[in-house]
């Protein structure tokens, strides 16, 4: 495969000391570590196991789940326990322990927000209401968040946060064991929906700033006229945005590693009413144009993914799936994540993927029942990245995946059918049709290498090819069928299936297994 080829080529040209950075080619993004194509394959741990003592009791259970990423914590309130005075002890040893068992780090930034609150800002900022005003509710009462629209609150989190970056950049701008630094978490205001003090109302009965509304092409107008029923949501989200923006900027010119910010969703959720089942102004889908309009010096706006069901799972992944954002889960849970990384890497390209709680899928250093399936994952989609990464955005990488009653997917390619179906197969009129296995666990990834080679990661699944309808031929015959992985970006076989194995359907197992297929047709 040629264009392969050339991305492993270009990736020994470029320095290993190279910033890690997400770049656009076209509408494709992809992820470069040292050069070289990434994708996260990981997990956030708690909140509160950003501390030394818990991340190393963790670090063997992660090895088990066959992670290359582990998302960590900064806590502003530890990084600056008094005004102007810094410590980086906790995370300095972190990033040293990651380096040790070979894991790369996504930096979180608790800082002015986390879940929509102020929790993780200094005793120092909390307690002084007056220079570091709260926002006020609709009915005159202070809550427990910061104020967005206040330059003493910006100001204080960006001299943290670019502080922290600075020194970032000094213990590991040549190692980069961390990769992405997430800028804050989860912002916008619970228990309120807007500023609604004296100084904001004011704002909210004048004019929208001519920016934003060139920005979304909206006619002239305060911001009720502009923006009709999300005026409140919206007035909070340009104020929130624009001071996200302001802090990812202040930490890009001392190291400008990718940043994002992550959200919390509005979807599935009760009335889906801003300040009370989500945090308002964040960058829900409802105010994704306007974030993007309002943060250049974020790289990427990232889904907190915890939708239960399979078609809004995939409705929220392609709604932050768009050619000026590319697609990053760094948060996501609920009884299907082993499945749900299949829809996330092989239909809407994400750079990366991690369930929440390393804590609780880790015990003793072993994997839990909960995620044995997400370690296997890993295990074998980890050799597949360079692979993975050079086909998404290409239309030739696909996922399957069995969900209730879905027992067959059908991907369609330049001149192959490509049939994958879960559990028992069973012949009646029609044909031969799955069935469906006790726990949903089938899933595969189908790549297109060329008109008649595919690469398939798969488990619980069986996979068999017809000639693309439209064609002469009626029939396909394996010319090989290589069971293997890949060694740096080698196709490495271990051994090559025939007779019982190809004669009906070709079965991947329980366990998983990467089959690397040549076919003929006739």
């Amino acid at each position: 495969m040629k264009s392969f080829v050339c991305i492993l080529l270009l990736s020994v040209g470029l320095s290993a000391s190279s910033i890690p950075q997400i770049v656009r080619k076209g509408d494709k993004y992809s992820l470069l570590v040292d050069g070289k194509p990434y994708i996260v394959l990981g997990a956030q741990v708690s909140n509160s196991s950003g501390w030394p003592s818990r991340f190393e009791q963790l670090l063997p259970g992660a090895e088990a789940m066959h992670l290359n990423t582990i998302e960590v914590p900064v806590y502003w309130e530890n990084v600056e326990p008094q005004e102007g005075q810094f410590r980086f002890d906790t995370f300095d040893t972190i990033i040293r322990l990651a380096r040790e068992h070979n894991f790369h780090l996504v930096m979180l930034w608790f800082g002015t927000w986390k879940n929509g609150t102020m929790d993780y800002a200094p005793d120092w900022v909390k307690t002084n209401t007056t220079r570091f005003p709260r926002m006020i509710d609709n009915g005159g009462h202070p809550v427990r968040v910061l104020n967005p629209m206040s330059e003493a609150n910006l100001n204080a989190d960006r001299t943290a946060y670019s502080t922290v970056m600075k020194h970032l950049k000094e213990v590991d701008g040549d190692q980069h064991t961390v990769i992405l630094a997430q800028v804050e978490n989860e912002s916008g205001s619970l228990f309120t929906d807007r500023d609604h003090s004296a100084e904001a109302n004011r704002e909210f009965a004048g004019p929208v700033p001519s920016k934003l509304l060139e920005a979304l092409h909206k006619k002239p107008g305060t911001w009720t006229q502009a923006f009709g029923a999300e005026a409140d949501e919206a007035f909070a989200a340009y104020y929130v945005s624009r001071y996200v923006n302001a802090v990812a900027e202040a930490g890009k010119k001392e190291y400008p590693l990718p940043a994002y910010a992550n959200v919390w969703l509005r979807e599935q959720k009760n009335f889906m009413r801003p300040g009370e089942a989500y945090p308002s102004g964040g960058a829900t889908l409802n105010m994704l144009d306007l974030w993007k309009a309002m943060t250049p010096s974020l790289d990427a706006i990232a889904p907190d993914n915890y939708v239960l069901d399979y078609a809004n799972y995939q409705s929220v992944l392609a709604g932050y799936h768009r050619k000026d954002n590319p697609l990053l889960v760094p948060e996501t849970g609920g009884p299907r994540f082993a499945s749900n990384i299949f829809y996330a890497l092989g239909d809407f390209d994400a750079l990366g993927y991690a369930p929440f709680g390393l804590d609780r899928a880790v015990e003793g250093g072993k994997v839990n029942d909960l995620a044995k399936g997400f370690a296997e994952d890993c295990r074998l989609l980890g050799p597949a990245i360079p692979l993975i990464s050079e086909l998404q955005g290409t239309g030739k990488l696909h996922s399957a995946v069995e969900e209730q009653y879905l027992t067959d997917r059908l991907i369609h390619s330049s001149k192959f059918d490509v049939l994958v179906q879960f559990g028992t197969l069973h012949s009646e009129y029609g044909g031969t049709f799955g069935t469906q296995t006790p726990g949903m666990t089938g899933r595969a990834l189908v790549a297109e290498l060329a008109p008649d080679e595919f690469v398939v990661i798969g488990f619980d699944a069986h996979v068999r090819f017809r000639p693309a309808r439209g064609r002469k031929e009626r029939n396909a015959q394996f010319l090989s069928a290589e069971e293997g992985t890949y060694v740096d970006g080698q196709w490495k076989t271990t051994r090559v299936l025939n007779g019982d194995e190809t004669f009906f359907a070709v079965r991947f197992p329980p366990q998983g297994a990467m089959l690397r297929f040549k076919l003929m047709a006739y």
